[in-house]
Parts: structure tokens; C-alpha cells; sequence
């Protein structure tokens, strides 16, 4: 693994454990929150305001909540430019990472001000009874810029994704299509040239090759001729000594003939 990738990684975990962190005790606040509202007493006015123990706490929690997502939301936009980038990707799909990470990160400060907003109106609403508009106009003011950006996030994600879109349908189109037949077509050969028509390949695979041809058969007959002229030559030899052998017999019947007479 080299260097850039290690970096990478150990950028990838940390960002995701700041993440979850962040997430985890954005959820706690809520249940201890919770848990503080169901106390006895709770319900009642604080000495001297129109404001009561569970408002106030409420407007406290809310106030760690969005600190909260507020801290989390370049994490969170860095986690999603990191899931959806490719080394190898092309230009409409890099500006897709990027527009999802701003995206992302947009999204997550309009939940912080619309969560601001909910939490903070039972302490801050009845100390302005008169103004409550003025509190709802300060927050739909407030609300207005991530919801801006997120909307020319999406304008400028239009066209690059529509790319990806009819980069993938036409690439699982052409993935279907047999590339040898468009290629070389069905009438040609691997070289791609197409076979002549006296050319019959039971032929060529059943005819004998010169290795187990009339070479050898041509070796089988002369071995057989050899075997042949040997076994002639020494029946001839066999004849003459058998024929040598008459002859002294002769010769000496006729010798012992004239020893008598």
C-alpha cells in the first residue's frame, strides 16, 4: 500500500468517526432531553418569565444540537464526495461527487436551522408575544440560503447525471451484442478471412500425414524385404552345405567299391 493510499484511508476512518461521534451524541442530547421532560415539575414557569423548565431546556439541548450539525456537516459532505469518487471516473462523474458533497452538506444546515428553529420558539416565542412573526421571519430568512444553494446544487447536477444515466443504459446495450459477430461475421474464420470451398476440413483431419504415411508404410516393406532376403540367402546356404555332404557320401561309396574289387 503506498502512502497516498494509506493517507487516504486514515482520512476516511477519522472522518467517519467524527461523523458517528457527532451523531451519537446528537441522539443522546435528545433522550436525556427526553427523559428531562417526563420529570415532575418540568411543566412549570420559571420565577418572573412566561418561560418554563422544560422550554429552557429544550432551548438549551437545541442549541448543542445545532452546534452539533453545524460541525458535522463538512464531515458529512466529505464522506459523500469520498463514496462517490472514482480515480479513474470521467469528468461528469466527478462533478457529480462534488455537487453531492455540497449537496450534503447544504442539507445538513438547513436541518440545523429548521431544528433551531423548533427547539428555540418555546423559550424565545413568549418572551416576544407580541413579535412571534418577527421570530418565524428571522428563521424563514435564515432558511433561505442553504435552501438557495442546495436548489443550484441541483440545477448544475442536472446535466452531468443525465451523462451518467445514458453512460450506463447505453453501455448495458452494447454489453448485450455479441462482439465477435459484428466483428468478423458468421461466415469467417478466426483470422477473419473466410474459408475457399475446396477446402473440406474432414478431409484435412482424416487424411494420413506424411509421419504415419507412405513413409512408413514404405519402412514396414523394406523391413519386410530385408527379413525376407535374409532368411533366403541362409536357406540357400543350408542347400549347399546339405548338397556338399551328398557328395562325400558318393565319393566314398565309390572308393570303398574299388578297394573290394
Amino acid at each position: 500500500m503506498t502512502e497516498t493510499e494509506s493517507t487516504t484511508d486514515a482520512f476516511d476512518r477519522e472522518s467517519v468517526r467524527s461523523a458517528s461521534r457527532i451523531a451519537i451524541a446528537a441522539l443522546a442530547l435528545v433522550g436525556v432531553l427526553y427523559l428531562f421532560t417526563l420529570l415532575p415539575g418540568v411543566d412549570r414557569l420559571v420565577p418572573l418569565t412566561p418561560v418554563t423548565f422544560a422550554a429552557v431546556a429544550s432551548a438549551v439541548v437545541t442549541v448543542a444540537v445545532v452546534a452539533l450539525l453545524l460541525f458535522a456537516a463538512p464531515k458529512v459532505a466529505s464522506l459523500t464526495r469520498t463514496a462517490l469518487h472514482r480515480t479513474d471516473a470521467a469528468d461528469h462523474v466527478e462533478r457529480i461527487a462534488e455537487n453531492a458533497g455540497a449537496l450534503a452538506y447544504w442539507l445538513v444546515v438547513l436541518a440545523a436551522v429548521l431544528v433551531a428553529h423548533r427547539g428555540l420558539a418555546g423559550a424565545v416565542v413568549p418572551l416576544i408575544d407580541g413579535f412571534a412573526w418577527a421570530y418565524d421571519a428571522a428563521f424563514l430568512v435564515a432558511s433561505f440560503v442553504p435552501l438557495v444553494f442546495v436548489v443550484a446544487r441541483l440545477t448544475v447536477t442536472v446535466d452531468p447525471l443525465s451523462e451518467l444515466v445514458a453512460d450506463r443504459v447505453s453501455g448495458s446495450e452494447s454489453a448485450g451484442d455479441d462482439p465477435t459477430e459484428d466483428a468478423d461475421g458468421p461466415g469467417t474464420d478466426a483470422d477473419g478471412a473466410e474459408p475457399s470451398a475446396g477446402d473440406d476440413p474432414g478431409e484435412s483431419a482424416d487424411a494420413p500425414t506424411d509421419a504415419d504415411g507412405p513413409t512408413a508404410i514404405d519402412a514396414a516393406g523394406s523391413q519386410g524385404h530385408s527379413i525376407g532376403e535374409r532368411w533366403g540367402v541362409d536357406d540357400e546356404s543350408g542347400d549347399a552345405h546339405d548338397k556338399s555332404a551328398a557328395d562325400e557320401g558318393a565319393a566314398d561309396e565309390s572308393a570303398d567299391d574299388s578297394t573290394s574289387s
